[in-house]
């Protein structure tokens, strides 16, 4: 439902932004078709407390994959367009990924354990540097859902403890080469890393990264035919302040630290969040400040309502109070603004939380614009650098 929703926002903001001077312009926007792919190296994140409990000679040892990437994408061709960048494109895309392993018994494609997943997402990139009229310097950033794992279960555990639900949320950001052969065709080349993660909804979820290189062939439909455009003055004369309000919510497990063994809470607690973000625009694309964050995590603070003398394997709790599991922050972001997306890293610190929570937190947030000033937001926070956290899935307003 929401990839759906992302496709018809990408199709009416392509139609919407375009103002009456473009009625001039016989294709209001340039539409690409790019095929990609290129050897990764496939890791699991570390953090899982309980992971330690398979034996390390007997998990997946072959860490190799290689993904094929089919892209759909587009450019406007109005310089006036707010948040224009000469060459950005965002779009629509899918990918499978082949993972190979190698188990104790010999070689096997590790699909029979863990699947072969296909991703589906939103993206968006751009040149940051040009070597000349044909060879810049690129950047793009992926976010979607990948589906089609198989999650974790008793039969496959000593395989498979990264997995644990068919449907995890995909993260990929990367640089490349790109040389324009001709008006309709472009080569590139480059790294990409990329993470898969359902965000602590369910067990496992230590997270896989790749690491890779990545080629691939751009195929330019509808081209201006006209040299690369250059980059539009900023007409933003003065720094401005803006104010953000987001609210978020999600679920999340939680794995409970009380005693000398981890043990994994049955059932899952809910989170929910809210946020206030003065935030300064440097220009056209970039913005910074700071914002206070107040969260509320219901598998919090549960070592002081640990209910003695229950079966170990029955784990029960009294109710903590609302503000026990509060944790209120402070946090410093910066964001970069395209059109329909904006893409958004914070760094804070919690000056009061309970046990769990306290220390650091980082938040990486996509927002897409409905409208000038109201974005859908998904993020995930990670606690200390390692520690996942939870989704966060909400609605906001700029002021």
């Amino acid at each position: 439902m929401l990839l759906a929703s992302l496709i018809l926002l990408l199709s009416s903001a392509s139609a919407s932004q375009v103002n009456a001077e473009d009625s001039l312009i016989r294709h209001p926007v340039v539409s690409h078709i790019s095929v990609e792919t290129g050897p990764e190296y496939m890791a699991t994140s570390v953090g899982d407390e309980l992971r330690p409990k398979v034996d390390p000679q007997d998990r997946i040892s072959d860490h190799s994959a290689w993904p094929l990437h089919l892209k759909y994408s587009f450019s406007f061709t109005n310089p006036e367009i707010r948040n224009y960048l000469p060459g950005g494109y965002q779009g629509i895309g899918a990918g499978l990924l082949n993972i190979g392993a190698l188990d104790p018994g010999g070689i096997h494609k590790s699909g029979k354990y863990i699947g072969y997943p296909v991703s589906v997402y939103v993206f968006q990139g751009g040149p940051f540097w040009h070597f000349g009229e044909k060879l810049s310097l690129n950047y793009e950033w992926n976010f979607g859902a990948a589906f089609g794992w198989k999650p974790y279960c008793d039969s496959n555990s000593m395989y498979n403890l990264t997995v644990g639900s068919r449907v995890n949320a995909y993260l990929g950001l990367g640089v490349r080469l790109e040389w324009r052969l001709n008006d309709y065709t472009s080569v590139f080349g480059g790294f990409t890393v990329s993470h898969y993660s359902n965000g602590n909804t369910s067990w496992p979820n230590p997270g896989v990264n790749s690491f890779g290189l990545r080629m691939g062939v751009n195929l330019t439909l509808n081209p201006l035919k006209e040299k690369y455009p250059q980059p539009v003055a900023d007409t933003i004369k003065k720094r401005k302040i803006e104010y953000d309000l987001s609210l978020w919510g999600s679920s999340r497990k939680r794995v409970y630290k009380g005693g000398d063994t981890p043990v994994l809470l049955p059932g899952h607690f809910g989170c929910a969040g809210i946020s206030f973000a003065p935030m300064v625009r440097l220009g056209r694309w970039w913005r910074v400040g700071g914002s206070l964050d107040i969260q509320w995590d219901g598998s919090s603070d549960k070592r002081h309502y640990y209910v003695e003398g229950e079966n170990p394997e029955d784990i029960r709790f009294k109710k903590s109070s609302f503000i026990r599991q509060t944790s209120w922050g402070l946090s410093a972001h910066g964001e970069l603004q395209m059109p329909i997306f904006a893409v958004n890293i914070g760094l804070g610190c919690n000056l009061y939380a309970p046990w769990e929570n306290r220390g650091l937190y980082q938040n990486i947030t996509l927002k897409t614009y409905l409208g000038p000033r109201v974005f859908l937001n998904v993020g995930y926070q990670l606690r200390n650098f390692y520690q996942q956290a939870n989704l966060m899935l909400g609605l906001g307003i700029t002021i």
